[in-house]
């Protein structure tokens, strides 16, 4: 593949992402180009990283809690209001 098909298609899947893909692919590239893309993985260890793969596979598989759900419950709890 030319580098301009590369860009044309980086480009493309850039526009179509959502707001959530569109943070990841920011974070991976700011991180591939400052030399931080696997630093704090390989500094993890196999069990490690064999958690953080599960709970991003059942994260997309739409297995987690949301964030306000995890707050509501937090404070229901605790007794906390507002």
């Amino acid at each position: 593949m030319e580098v301009a098909e590369i860009k044309t298609e980086l480009h493309q899947k850039i526009d179509s992402a959502d707001s959530d893909q569109l943070k990841q692919i920011y974070g991976l590239i700011s991180n591939y180009l400052t030399g931080n893309d696997t630093e704090d993985w390989d500094a993890l260890t196999e069990a490690q990283q064999a958690h953080v793969l599960k709970g991003a596979d059942e994260a997309h598989a739409g297995l987690g809690n949301s964030l306000t759900d995890i707050n509501t419950r937090i404070k229901a709890k605790y007794g906390i209001n507002g």
